[in-house]
């Protein structure tokens, strides 16, 4: 048997079994533990650890008797220590290890520390506390939803009505750059721009994703990291070929073009603007146009706050779909119930998600 350690202290010389150490990380560990050998004998009745050193001698492990703690062992009986009794033995060597009450977890991160919490609360570096679930946040040991969000009758939070930035996770969109043309990609330069459709510039049909599987339905908000994945393939290649690229991570003026590996994909924000424009951001670097070119590319930069403007235009993701027969204006130009579309309405009405509604 060893002792979990940093910094080792040999024991006397005289008994070569009897090595021993002692972890000085006081802060993390919380509680003396000893990691038990696969070849010692645990004796649960008289609460002694047993371990041979040679073909004579045992070394025994046992808690201080007058101490009052009984020996406790981590559920796969893999680490010792000395705990009170009914307390449990908790922790990863990973993490830290603490001697936990009835009703407690050990919890916490490196960064604050490990500490036994109350089951359903966190160790926060000072004491414990709720921890928060559907979206909301803790702000004076209470549970409150965030800004600009509110609380909702099943207890999660949702924006404020008016508030939504009207693009959402997993449905497809072109990108209207300033220049009047849609964002694609260049089979000849292998990167995008914003360029006329030609056999060179194929429009990009874009889906914004905060996970990799692209979970459909989430309101992407401007404080949300999201990749951005061209369902699109090349002009020389098709969509099952070439298509489903992420929009890599290119900076300091490399224009930005494609990935396979959603590990080098660009971590993007999208802030809603007026008149229906949208400004295309990055979540830890801004996003800028690359070069003063007829057809910009953009690219990542250090300026956190740079933005580039796009329209953002709703297409189909499978223009196959019979269901698109719902998604837009069945009598082009008109406005009514059911009818959807993309025109002004009347007043009287009011523009839904795909839909004209009649105002309430």
């Amino acid at each position: 048997m060893k002792f979990i350690q940093r910094q080792v202290i040999a024991a006397s010389l005289w008994l070569p079994f009897a090595l021993g150490a002692i972890r000085t990380d006081l802060q993390r560990r919380n509680v003396e533990v000893a990691e038990i050998d696969k070849n010692a004998h645990i004796d649960h009745e008289n609460q002694e650890i047993v371990f041979k050193e040679g073909a004579d001698f045992e070394d025994v492990f046992r808690c201080t008797r007058t101490s009052g703690k009984r020996l406790t062992f981590t559920v796969d009986n893999t680490v010792a220590a000395c705990c009170h009794p009914g307390q449990r033995l908790l922790g990863t060597l990973d993490t830290a290890f603490d001697c936990c009450a009835p009703g407690h977890t050990l919890t916490g991160t490196d960064r604050n520390g490990y500490r036994c919490c109350p089951l359903g609360q966190s160790y926060d570096g000072l004491r414990c506390s709720g921890v928060c679930k559907n979206g909301r946040v803790m702000v004076d040991g209470q549970c409150v939803c965030p800004v600009g969000t509110t609380l909702t009758a099943d207890g999660s939070c949702k924006a404020l009505a008016g508030c939504d930035s009207g693009i959402t996770t997993g449905s497809c969109y072109l990108f209207k750059m300033e220049n009047g043309h849609t964002f694609g990609f260049d089979s000849g330069q292998t990167y995008y721009s914003a360029a006329d459709h030609s056999n060179q510039h194929r429009v990009g049909k874009f889906k914004l994703c905060k996970n990799e599987r692209c979970t459909p339905g989430s309101s992407v908000d401007p404080n949300d990291a999201i990749r951005i994945r061209d369902i699109q393939g090349t002009i020389t290649q098709s969509s099952e070929t070439q298509g489903n690229r992420w929009l890599n991570k290119a900076s300091d003026g490399n224009h930005v073009g494609r990935t396979a590996r959603y590990e080098d994909a660009g971590l993007f924000t999208i802030t809603k603007w007026s008149c229906g424009k949208y400004c295309l951001g990055g979540f830890e670097n801004g996003v800028t146009y690359a070069c003063p070119s007829e057809t910009p590319s953009i690219t990542f930069t250090s300026d956190r706050q740079a933005c580039t403007p796009v329209e953002i235009v709703e297409v189909p993701c499978d223009v196959h779909s019979v269901e698109n027969n719902c998604m837009w204006e069945k009598t082009p130009g008109t406005c009514g119930p059911g009818t959807g579309g993309s025109c002004h309405c009347p007043k009287g009405w009011g523009l839904g998600r795909h839909e004209y509604l009649a105002v309430q």
